[in-house]
């Protein structure tokens, strides 16, 4: 994908599709495609892996058909090897790259990479170069504030980046210390937006499509990247897109919440065998479902299936009474 239609595409429609670790895998991937968004992001897929074949990574490499474009986000800490996974992710047919140098996993974390090439302005960029020299295709970055409240450099690493090659950039507006729970500073971000040549995304707080507009409003961002919100609400894509053109839209339906979630069950069992598809629904689940009443026993009850049957028979208990959704457990 040229880079000049990657910032055209991303301009007009304003919205860039997270790498959600653990959760953007090829089903939920599938899933988010007939929700028709512009870009769908890979969870991180570890640069050294690909590089080295590994089955399961490979695995994670699958592209899900649809009218979006597809980006790989990689991570890692040695250009050689992310210049190497990327050409191997232009030659899969992907459309552009992502750098996580946001991450705050310790295992990711302690490695070097993520958050952690926050504290390597040098090694960030020259990761950045390599990429952008050995693959054709736009690179973009997802980065904090910094690494930690006394180490923010935000703004110094992104200009630096901006020179490396980067096409984009993502700033999550918060430091390394917590992922949540802490107030965004979209002040930061909208001094970033103001003052750097490549567009802005601005990462965290968007779970509805109002909050998108007010994102928007607060950074003078390019397009906004929706977080954990997605999880188990692809409906938000439709949501923030009515936002933007003003138009009306509709919540689903208890039933269309179903047939989605039970398509998602489906293509877990489906890519991952029945023992470990069911086990990544139990962390999904909930999320379909995250207002009905007694959420807190669908919860405790979903963690002790174990076959896709019986998450279909905890489903039916799921029913719609005087416009809420209620977890009526027999």
């Amino acid at each position: 994908m040229n880079p000049a239609l990657f910032v055209k595409t991303l301009r007009e429609k304003k919205l860039l599709l997270p790498p959600l670790s653990g959760y953007t895998d090829y089903p939920f991937r599938v899933i988010l495609a007939e929700f028709h968004p512009p870009f769908i992001q890979t969870e991180m897929v570890n640069a050294r892996a690909i590089v080295h074949g590994n089955r399961r990574t490979s695995q994670m490499l699958r592209i899900a058909d649809g009218t979006h474009y597809n980006g790989v986000q990689l991570v890692g800490s040695i250009p050689e090897y992310m210049g190497k996974a990327a050409k191997i992710v232009q030659s899969s047919g992907f459309d552009f790259v992502d750098i996580n140098m946001g991450c705050t996993a310790r295992k990711v974390a302690c490695r070097g990479e993520g958050v952690s090439l926050m504290k390597q302005e040098k090694l960030a960029c020259d990761i950045v170069e390599t990429v952008v020299s050995v693959a054709d295709l736009p690179v973009t970055c997802k980065l904090r504030l910094g690494a930690s409240k006394s180490s923010v450099n935000v703004e110094s690493l992104s200009r630096k980046l901006v020179d490396a090659g980067a096409s984009v950039l993502t700033i999550h507006g918060r430091s390394g210390e917590k992922k949540f729970g802490v107030q965004i500073d979209f002040r930061s971000v909208a001094k970033l937006t103001s003052t750097l040549p490549i567009p802005i995304v601005a990462n965290g707080g968007i779970y509805t499509g109002h909050d998108a507009l007010q994102v928007l409003q607060k950074t003078g961002a390019a397009a906004v990247m929706p977080g954990r919100g997605l999880i188990g609400n692809p409906w938000v894509i439709p949501e923030i897109i009515a936002a933007y053109s003003h138009g009306v839209y509709s919540p689903p339906s208890l039933q269309e919440k179903k047939n989605v979630c039970l398509k998602h069950l489906d293509l877990l069992v489906n890519f991952y065998g029945e023992r470990r598809g069911v086990l990544k629904m139990r962390s999904i689940l909930p999320h379909y479902f995250s207002t009905c009443v007694f959420i807190k026993d669908l919860k405790l009850d979903v963690q002790r299936l174990s076959h896709a049957d019986a998450v279909i028979a905890l489903l039916n208990m799921v029913e719609e009474k005087d416009g809420q959704f209620i977890y009526l457990k027999k």
